[in-house]
């Protein structure tokens, strides 16, 4: 190819990816005839119209109160019914679970980390809240989205989980050896490394801390914060560390890191796995509590001492209205493919089948209906719960993971939540509303009112009579700007379908 050929192409090239990189202001935009679902407790607004001017809304409500000012695009959405955004509190934008994927992409990080927020923008997640991953390239990944450079969800960025290793450590991979097929050891990797993918992850908040004094660590504290993290993630106990997680640091550590947070005026939360962890978590008074109803012993295993402390905890959160990203929501239909799965049909599929075949036991070991009544605990209770997936990319020449894929695990989370037995109306309010004001963003995004950011998203179903009606997007807006979905991923780093059936 010649040089005028090779110009030629790359002029091509731009052209189509021009639609979903435009940097251009947001026209004024009226949504016309839909119903609008706002997420904040009220009803339904029958054909209404949406009014967008400068990338905030100006103006909801019905046609008989509303008028679309001349000059106004108008886009006619009648029948189909306005959310706001999909808000995601606990994804992962760089995440693998086997060690050839830190090898291999080591120096692609940053457009790994465009690519999920392209990816997670495109099936509806307007908000996206990294809570564990290598600083500086979400760092850079997020600046670059915010500065209209590159097309993308809102980034949010902790960085490290405060006092863990990097993926290599005892926390992460270091420990999967002893943990079966399902997850790969990495202790193959050279130590160099290993080394080097660590302090990336760490960022100078890693393990080193714990055998800081009270006054240490609330400096390290300020230290890291000053790196531009948009929320701090600490570990009240650890990750990764067979039988039992233990706690990391002392109550007088811990409150100095905190005051350090609360000095700098962004979100805390934290990172929890037993019933005692949880309880110091509350003591800390954050913001919002990852995972806490992940326990190292499940609520049907648990004891009666358990049970009360973990009852105790829950009317303690809802006391103090700390948001929960709640995890460990049972599975039907996950559960019903893994007590139907045959190894036989998918021997052409080596890896997957020892991956599906390891965890059968402990899924079966779980009664579903039990585990259903542990996660009824908190959401009976009015616990303030967000969307929390723990969602993360996939490389598909790394082989599969079978775990929560980036672009269809908030789909899942969804129905999983209204299979438990929620209604489709909280559920809305939890994946949007409650996200954004779980990381202090309630005044900017997450509802559909006047004076909001023109988050929402354009359904051609009502996600109130069905939760799945969320997977048919007509529209994504993103700051007032209609999405070209088709152009999305228009960073492609690595190879996974988002639409293929769980676990494939």
């Amino acid at each position: 190819m010649n040089l005028k050929q090779s110009v030629a192409t790359i002029m091509v090239v731009l052209a189509l990816l021009a639609p979903a990189f435009s940097t251009a202001p947001a026209s004024d935009l009226a949504l016309v005839g839909g119903t609008v679902l706002t997420a904040t407790g009220s009803p339904p607004i029958e054909n209404a119209i949406v009014l967008i001017k400068n990338g905030v809304i100006s103006a909801v409500g019905p046609l008989s109160e509303v008028s679309v000012p001349a000059g106004t695009r108008t886009v006619d959405i009648e029948g189909k019914f306005i959310t706001p955004g999909l808000i995601d509190t606990n994804v992962h934008l760089i995440l693998m679970t086997v060690p050839e994927f830190f090898v291999k992409y080591e120096d692609r990080l940053v457009d790994i980390a465009l690519q999920s927020a392209q990816v997670g923008l495109k099936y509806g997640m307007t908000t996206m809240a990294d809570s564990w991953g290598p600083l500086e390239p979400l760092l850079e990944a997020r600046d670059r989205i915010n500065s209209g450079e590159v097309i993308g969800s809102r980034v949010l960025v902790a960085g490290n989980i405060v006092g863990l290793g990097g993926p290599f450590s005892s926390y992460f991979m270091g420990s999967w050896d002893l943990r079966g097929p399902d997850m790969r050891y990495g202790g193959w990797v050279h130590p160099a490394i290993q080394k080097r993918i660590n302090d990336l992850w760490e960022a100078g908040a890693g393990p080193e801390l714990l055998a800081m004094t009270p006054e240490e660590a609330g400096e390290a504290m300020k230290a890291y914060v000053a790196k531009g993290v948009d929320f701090v993630k600490l570990a009240v106990s650890g990750h990764g560390i067979a039988p039992v997680e233990p706690l990391l640091f002392s109550p007088a550590a811990m409150k100095a890191m905190r005051e350090a947070v609360r000095e700098a005026g962004i979100p805390f939360q934290t990172h929890t796995f037993t019933v005692e962890s949880l309880r110091l978590a509350i003591e800390l008074e954050p913001e919002m509590l990852q995972h806490p109803n992940v326990m190292n012993i499940p609520w049907f295993a648990a004891t009666e001492a358990q049970k009360q402390s973990t009852r105790t905890s829950i009317d303690d959160i809802v006391s103090d209205g700390i948001y929960c990203g709640l995890m460990a929501i049972p599975s039907k239909a996950k559960q019903e493919i893994y007590t139907q799965w045959d190894p036989a049909e998918h021997m052409d599929q080596y890896h997957l089948n020892r991956v599906m075949m390891s965890r059968a036991p402990y899924v079966a070991s779980m009664p579903i209906g039990k585990r259903v009544e542990g996660l009824r605990v908190w959401l009976d209770s009015g616990v303030k719960y967000t969307l929390a997936t723990d969602q993360g990319p996939e490389a598909a020449d790394l082989g599969p993971v079978a775990w929560g894929r980036l672009g269809r695990a908030h789909f899942e989370r969804l129905e999983d939540l209204q299979d438990c037995g929620e209604s489709p109306a909280d559920i809305l309010i939890a994946a949007t509303r409650n996200g954004a004001e779980a990381y202090g963003l309630g005044d900017q995004i997450g509802t559909v009112e006047t004076g909001k950011k023109a988050d929402l998203l354009v359904l051609d179903a009502d996600p109130l009579a069905d939760i799945a009606n969320f997977r048919k997007i007509q529209y994504v807006i993103k700051d007032g700007r209609i999405v070209d979905r088709d152009a999305l991923p228009a960073i492609r780093v690595l190879d996974f379908d988002p639409e293929a059936p769980w676990p494939f």
